[in-house]
């Protein structure tokens, strides 16, 4: 067998093992390198030749002196110059280096993929085109493909992907356990009540709290700084201060003082005090997290409700009453960098008369565009909407309006998460 007979056995060979599957998830250069057999600088262009021809998968050679790569020749351009008038009687029998790349990009084996896409940009669409070569110890290993290397970042992408998504669904059971004791207590102790709650992704950053207290049932409902994971954190963070700050055997549970402590937690926790525990003033923090929150307690008798809020407003349909009453809360957000660490928020009592329905949107449902001009919904149409259905149950309520929330959102982008609460009480309640 001639030289160029064997070479070619070997090439035919290195070719097949370029379309064996590689391991599951390729993250070095040495997962995407086949051992493909290289020419050296005694190859002959002809022999070059002869073995393209012969061997049609073959798209790249390396050229090989003393076990070091010095060069790559590309099929399509080495037969593109080949074929020109008289290039075959002039460099025939010339060593191959003459139509050889002598600047490919060569790397190492253990190379990480993401390093080696970094180098395969820098290099232009050479790499897309001609492939790489993979090095063990500066010695030849072997070839990669600018499609295996795409397909392999997108590989590395979707497992990210995949592990992604996976731990944004078990943070959701997380967010979704700590909310279970809430839904219980608003089953059992408020049972004409409507929960509308919507994260915008997966997670959110709207929350609820509710526990039956001596004095009667407090709820919370809160809105944090952002949305998505971020935003779940944040509310993570405000229910473990509730469930370590609220004790359900103290009947003088208090809304304002509620939130008073809750800010000086969650700025001490985010650390976005102003001062420190010694006094002394801290730098100013580029970020600045918070939330706006909504606290009640609502007497045993139903007919009244102590009430306390960050940002957010309580709206009230009496029976009797035409006008729907809102109560606006105070304008200091809850543990932001710009809210003073002794900031103190005051506690409303609000009469609710024999029978009352009480509705505590967030902003997600406030500041949703929609509707025939393309804007937000605003509070007043939630009032609007709350007087036409005045008699009925909270829980019809609430349904309707997400039927209607819906319809009003229509094509546009869900821009926040939403969250509506609302709870009838008095008789038939």
């Amino acid at each position: 067998m001639s030289h160029i007979d064997r070479l070619y056995d070997t090439l035919a060979a290195s070719a097949a093992d370029l379309q064996v599957a590689h391991a599951p998830l390729a993250t070095r250069a040495e997962h995407l390198s086949a051992p493909v057999e290289a020419v050296s600088p005694e190859h002959t262009n002809e022999e070059v030749r002869e073995l393209f021809a012969r061997q049609e998968s073959l798209e790249t050679l390396a050229v090989v002196e003393q076990g070091r790569p010095i060069g790559l020749i590309n099929r399509n351009a080495f037969m593109e110059q080949y074929a020109r008038p008289f290039s075959r009687e002039v460099f025939g029998r010339k060593s191959c280096i003459a139509f050889m790349d002598k600047s490919p990009v060569v790397v190492d084996m253990a190379t990480p993929i993401e390093l080696l896409v970094k180098t395969a940009v820098d290099a232009g669409g050479r790499v897309l085109k001609d492939g790489f070569i993979t090095t063990a110890h500066g010695q030849y290993l072997g070839l990669g493909t600018g499609f295996g290397l795409m397909k392999a970042m997108s590989d590395i992408e979707a497992e990210k992907t995949r592990q992604l998504l996976s731990s944004i669904s078990y943070a959701s059971l997380i967010q979704r356990s700590h909310l279970a004791e809430s839904d219980r207590v608003l089953q059992q102790h408020l049972p004409d009540h409507g929960l509308l709650w919507e994260p915008r992704d997966v997670v959110g950053g709207d929350a609820y709290f509710f526990r039956q207290t001596q004095g009667g049932l407090l709820g919370c409902v809160f809105d944090c700084t952002g949305h998505g994971v971020p935003g779940a954190f944040m509310t993570l963070i405000a229910l473990s201060f509730l469930e370590q700050a609220i004790d359900p055997g103290h009947a003088g549970v208090d809304p304002g003082g509620t939130l008073t402590a809750m800010n000086r937690y969650i700025k001490r926790v985010l650390q976005q005090r102003a001062q420190g525990d010694d006094g002394a003033a801290r730098p100013e923090k580029e970020s600045s997290d918070g939330l706006d929150a909504a606290v009640f307690l609502l007497a045993p008798d139903g007919r009244s409700l102590r009430f306390a809020s960050a940002r957010l407003s309580l709206l009230v349909a009496r029976e009797g009453e035409d006008a729907i009453a809102q109560v606006d809360g105070d304008k200091a957000g809850i543990g932001y960098a710009e809210t003073a660490d002794d900031q103190v928020w005051s506690t409303h009592e609000v009469p609710l008369g024999a029978r009352s329905v009480v509705v505590i949107p967030t902003d997600g449902v406030i500041d949703q565009i929609g509707g025939p001009k393309q804007i937000a919904h605003g509070r007043r149409r939630l009032m609007q909407f709350m007087a036409e259905h005045r008699g009925a149950r909270a829980r019809s309520l609430c349904n309707a309006f997400a039927a209607s929330f819906a319809e009003w959102q229509g094509p546009q982008r869900r821009r926040d998460d939403v969250s509506l609460l609302a709870f009838g009480t008095g008789a038939g309640a």
